[in-house]
């Protein structure tokens, strides 16, 4: 045990540094989250403003789709050419800047424009953040870093649907944006001082060693070295969580008045569904930091858990008869365990993939995602308009739960297969 007051005195302020990056992290990752859902709730207001109907807004959905698709890609490569700092704040930035600009969108064209650059500015900014902060806190805790930082994508959404109302009743939708596009303006300094300390100089990170790879940082390297069986089934995994996910905050609010809801309460199941994800991150984080602590973290275990809670509540949903107040809870349950899994594929990147290959790793899981986001909101408007009844349209989505739960068991066996390589040395504790 330390005993010299000097040595404790630097590892107390070591310590007290690597909570203010982190928190500079989390706070990047939240103004993600508010600006990225932000859209979802302005759009009715944009809607009776402009004399337009709501289905016209779909390319300004698609166009935030498509960004934050594009931005997860880059990340990586931009890292790779520019540095993590230079490319970090140049999409903390991008995405800042042209939220700003949006208040002066006049029409659905520029609004889809102004969005899409937008998004590619927080789609590169959130494996990023994530990135650094495995970093920061160092190899043993970087899972339970990785997790808590990403929690900040719930914070942003549950406080954008808390504020947004307000705000826009009194102040306008250009509220929402000047406010989204501002706040990130005040993060941009301590984020670079974060990424220059913690990548670039190494005085706040305990460094991880770096693993060969002969083209780290590119695409190429995640199907290195035996690495392609676990990248394609993480790929898969992110695909099958982020389709049912997007599927279901996309058209429970439309099916709700079938289970008894009044239409004008129909917002009342993705606020349970944002809220219940939110308090899933939070268990599951505390959970993960508790078993680092413990010196053996099981976030395949708890991500399997997660995701038999859901088709149970799934099934549940479908088929027994609920009260409005259990409906409510069941999408909250269901909610939790599937936004648990969106933190939990990010987590698994971290955890498999090796320092230099982190960002492209982390970014091209959630592409992956994006596409599932794409594809389950349009399968259930597709059942919705051959009249399929609603609580069937609702069971469709234990079918790619069932299959992420397949893939999660494939995890386990291809990260034992590939435990022998440098990179993946510590999965098998994942």
């Amino acid at each position: 045990m330390t005993t010299d007051p000097n040595a404790r005195a630097f590892a107390g302020e070591h310590g007290t540094r690597r909570a203010i990056a982190l928190l500079v992290c989390f706070l990047v990752i939240v103004l993600d989250g508010f600006n990225t859902t932000s859209i979802s709730f302005v759009v009715p207001r944009l809607a009776h403003d402009w004399h337009l109907v709501p289905a016209l807004f779909t390319p300004v959905f698609v166009a935030t789709n498509v960004g934050a698709a594009l931005g997860f890609v880059v990340a990586g490569p931009l890292v790779k050419r520019f540095g993590q700092r230079t490319a970090g704040i140049a999409s903390v930035i991008v995405f800042g800047e042209f939220t700003v600009v949006t208040v002066f969108a006049s029409n659905v064209a520029v609004l889809s424009a102004l969005r899409l650059i937008a998004a590619i500015g927080l789609g590169a900014a959130l494996p990023i953040a994530i990135t650094a902060s495995a970093a920061i806190i160092g190899p043993r805790h970087k899972v339970a870093a990785s997790l808590l930082v990403t929690t900040g994508m719930s914070v942003g959404a549950v406080a954008g649907g808390v504020t947004g109302g307000p705000l826009m009743a009194h102040f306008g939708w250009q509220s929402i944006f000047l406010a989204g596009g501002l706040l990130p303006f005040a993060v941009v300094f301590p984020f670079y001082r974060i990424l220059t300390a913690g990548t670039a100089q190494g005085e706040t990170a305990a460094a991880e060693p770096a693993h060969g790879h002969g083209r780290a940082g590119t695409l190429k390297a995640l199907f290195d070295n035996g690495l392609a069986a676990y990248t394609c089934l993480l790929w898969l995994f992110s695909f099958l969580i982020f389709m049912d996910v997007y599927a279901l905050l996309f058209w429970v609010p439309t099916l709700l008045p079938s289970f008894g809801f009044a239409p004008e309460r129909a917002s009342a199941g993705m606020a349970a569904f944002s809220m219940g994800g939110l308090s899933g991150n939070i268990l599951m984080t505390a959970a993960v930091t508790a078993m680092a602590l413990a010196g053996r973290v099981r976030v395949k275990s708890a991500l399997m858990l997660g995701i038999v809670l859901v088709i149970a509540s799934i099934a549940a949903l479908g088929r027994a008869t609920l009260d409005e107040a259990a409906v409510l809870l069941t999408i909250g349950v269901i909610g939790a365990g599937l936004v648990n899994g969106i933190m939990g594929q990010t987590a698994l990147a971290v955890a498999f993939y090796p320092p230099e290959t982190r960002a492209i790793g982390v970014g091209w899981g959630l592409a992956m995602g994006r596409v599932g986001s794409f594809v389950g909101p349009a399968i259930g408007g597709a059942l919705l308009s051959l009249g399929w009844p609603a609580r069937d349209i609702v069971l469709t989505a234990i079918v790619p739960a069932v299959a992420a739960m397949l893939t999660l068991g494939a995890l386990a066996i291809a990260g034992r297969g590939a435990g022998h390589f440098p990179a993946t040395e510590a999965l098998a504790r994942h």
